[in-house]
């Protein structure tokens, strides 16, 4: 079954200061989306608008055509990877595969080296194993929507192939928000691309864009 989502005209700003002028984004399941931008921008306010944690001046969103207030208040329809931890220090890793609904043999087959770590408390887990756990539970989760906010962030990279590879398999079933500053990664991953730029979303078809908007150097390509 498809899904679609629609943001539209999201308009927020603080005081004087426009952080978004009229955001718009639209995913289906089957999809990655990216969303590029510079430190600043506004790419974790829009992100937090759509989860219900930062409330705009002006927002329209539409699930599968239906105006909706909040994703959240839709069981399983969308979660949200923030760039810090957040999940409780006290629980198991095995508490957070049952608690996200994950089918535990698959998720351990897919991904053996944490059956290691199963019986572990996320506490005692050194920060890249937190991220990388953290990353892979909202990949595997049965969610309709997951939104990554700098996935690639604190992994060790012998782990961003795999990231990768779990993005491009189970977004079949899924529709995948991901912003990122290690560019490249978001290019190759992205069904479509936003550069999130002065308050508006402008849709990008190439790197050449990206230097066109001044994202990028012409080195860079």
């Amino acid at each position: 079954m498809k899904h679609h989502l629609k943001i539209d005209s999201v308009f927020l700003k603080f005081k004087d200061k426009e952080i978004l002028r009229g955001g718009y984004l639209e995913i289906t399941n089957g999809e990655v989306v990216g969303i590029l931008g510079r430190n600043g921008c506004g790419k974790s306010c829009f992100l937090k608008i759509l989860i219900g944690h930062l409330q705009p001046q002006f927002c329209h969103i539409a699930l599968n055509g239906l105006k909706v207030e909040n994703l959240y208040s839709t069981k399983i329809t969308i979660n949200y990877l923030p760039q810090h931890e957040f999940h409780p220090k006290h629980l198991k890793v095995r508490d957070l595969v049952y608690y996200y609904d994950i089918d535990k043999v698959n998720f351990y087959n897919n991904y053996p080296f944490l059956k290691d770590f199963k019986d572990r408390e996320f506490a005692l887990l050194s920060g890249g194993m937190k991220r990388i756990l953290e990353v892979l539970l909202l990949i595997e989760s049965p969610a309709k929507f997951t939104i990554l906010d700098e996935p690639f962030a604190h992994i060790m990279p012998i782990y961003v192939e795999l990231v990768k590879e779990a993005i491009q398999r189970v977004k079949q079933r899924k529709g995948i928000i991901i912003t990122d500053h290690q560019y490249r990664h978001i290019l190759e991953l992205s069904d479509k691309l936003h550069l999130l730029k002065e308050g508006i979303f402008h849709q990008i078809a190439n790197k050449s864009e990206l230097v066109e908007k001044g994202y990028i150097s012409y080195n860079s390509i």
